[in-house]
């Protein structure tokens, strides 16, 4: 029997023929956008108290980019270099007497220092919209970056470094075993990925930036201080601030040339340019300190969801027992069931028993953020990390019994996140073809849940999901719009 199969050559062995060349009078060049509207952000001074994790307020404010638009029609950024740049410094600006601050951690890495990113098109309408941006990154990088890759990388990122796999942001000299003293000063630069479907790199295509009149990039600061900081004790407490400066957005543009050009608008129906991206949208919940079934609603609309995260933030006072890194601890409620619903149909069909497998839940997550293969998935999360259990609950133990996995523990540490991130792959065909996620205009998301015990302290459920997001560029009058 033969098999429907023609015979040819690898392309290894066609040697008759090259790949595309770039026309001659193509050429790139690099570009480095600074804020329209500010150069830095300062806080307010800090008082360091005694024995306690520190929860400070940061300035929110929105950091403006206008990037360079028409120029010449055939000029495109090449969105898989867009970098955003910036530095922090810390100022000691009042010694204490006996003041010592035990640990100093930022959390997450560089992108926690922002909760909003979005883009404004020509005529003034928003394209991209990434509510809660610090924690969007902060679970991708949870689930693609190996502990290998992240020490490559810290000195961009800002993550700690070292032997352990703690999957924290860097330590803070000032902050560590120090006495703070008026006239110390530290200071972090990073560099980092603009994490965008129209302008960064999640977006497929590269964007003809030549043929609009406007496109910008706003970046909204947090309005808490993504540091966790533990003190001592002290007789008098010092004083500091934070300083954000040297913002830079790092671009990279491409002309291909006019008559290129030319060959690329044959291409066009009615002068209409299509890109592709993944982009995620966000949404909140309360869950309370109750046990029993129940659900919530995350309140997201997309005609082509992806897949679906969810993180758990215990709404206690911030302390080692409830939380030492606000929203970036992300810990299970007890869960004897869990699971998504879009319109009444459920993912997985069968609720996952968080409590007596865990790896059932960390399988889903890995299969949501697109890793079906064990040896190509990246995650930096161990299960020490991953099987965190929110405050009033009880550890697992010898003495306890077989009613959860051993795994489970309790406490939080500024050294170290609580990872427990649940997610579900959501498309009809995983990562095959466009739009190919759960149309869910229409149809209400729900997280349905089974909390075995209550429970101390109320939680904050963050919803994330991917989404399909579609630009619409009329090159003829340069308008963009957006689909999702």
């Amino acid at each position: 029997m033969s098999l429907p199969s023609t015979v040819g050559l690898p392309a290894e062995m066609m040697l008759g023929s090259l790949d595309h060349s770039l026309p001659s009078d193509a050429k790139s060049f690099s570009v480095k956008v600074q804020p329209t509207n500010l150069s830095s952000i300062v806080s307010s001074t800090y008082t360091a108290t005694a024995s306690q994790v520190l929860d400070l307020q940061f300035p929110s404010q929105n950091i403006i980019f206008d990037l360079p638009c028409s120029q010449s029609p055939s000029t495109f950024l090449d969105t898989r270099f867009s970098t955003l740049n910036f530095r922090c410094t810390i100022n000691c600006v009042g010694t204490g007497s006996s003041s010592i601050v035990t640990t100093g951690y930022l959390r997450s890495n560089a992108n926690s220092f922002f909760d909003r990113m979005y883009t404004v098109g020509q005529s003034g309408n928003i394209l991209e919209d990434i509510a809660e941006y610090g924690l969007v990154n902060d679970t991708l990088i949870n689930l693609q970056m190996n502990n290998s890759v992240r020490d490559g990388v810290a000195s961009q990122y800002g993550f700690l470094s070292g032997t352990g796999v703690d999957s924290q942001g860097h330590s803070i000299a000032m902050f560590t075993a120090n006495t703070l003293v008026a006239g110390q000063i530290e200071s972090h630069a990073y560099s980092v990925p603009l994490l965008s479907a129209t302008v960064g790199c999640l977006s497929d295509k590269f964007i003809n930036l030549g043929r609009t009149s406007r496109m910008q990039v706003v970046l909204q600061t947090s309005s808490v201080l993504p540091m966790s900081i533990l003190t001592g004790s002290a007789t008098t407490a010092g004083t500091f601030t934070v300083t954000l400066s040297d913002f830079s957005l790092g671009l990279e543009y491409v002309d291909i040339g006019l008559s290129a050009l030319q060959l690329l608008d044959q291409t066009l129906v009615d002068g209409k340019a299509y890109c592709h991206g993944t982009t995620y949208r966000t949404a909140s919940a309360n869950i309370p300190a109750s046990s029993g079934s129940g659900s919530a609603l995350i309140g997201i609309r997309a005609s082509s969801v992806k897949s679906l995260f969810s993180r758990f933030v215990d709404g206690g006072a911030l302390s080692t027992t409830n939380s030492s890194n606000g929203k970036y601890d992300s810990k299970c409620i007890g869960f004897n069931n869990i699971n998504f619903s879009i319109g009444g149909i459920k993912f997985p069909q069968t609720p996952v028993p968080a409590l007596l497998s865990p790896s059932q839940c960390f399988r889903e997550t890995q299969m949501a953020i697109g890793s079906f293969n064990n040896s190509q998935f990246q995650s930096c999360i161990t299960p020490a990390n991953y099987c965190k259990l929110s405050a009033g609950l009880t550890a697992q133990s010898l003495s306890v019994g077989g009613t959860q996995e051993y795994s489970w523990n309790l406490g939080s540490t500024p050294a170290a996140q609580a990872q427990f991130i649940f997610g579900v792959n959501t498309e009809i065909v995983a990562r095959r073809g466009l739009l190919s996620g759960y149309n869910a205009t229409s149809a209400p998301v729900f997280l349905e849940y089974s909390i075995a015990t209550a429970p101390t302290n109320a939680h904050t459920l963050y919803g994330i999901a991917m989404i399909d997001q579609i630009l619409i560029h009329d090159t003829k009058t340069g308008d963009i719009q957006v689909r999702i």
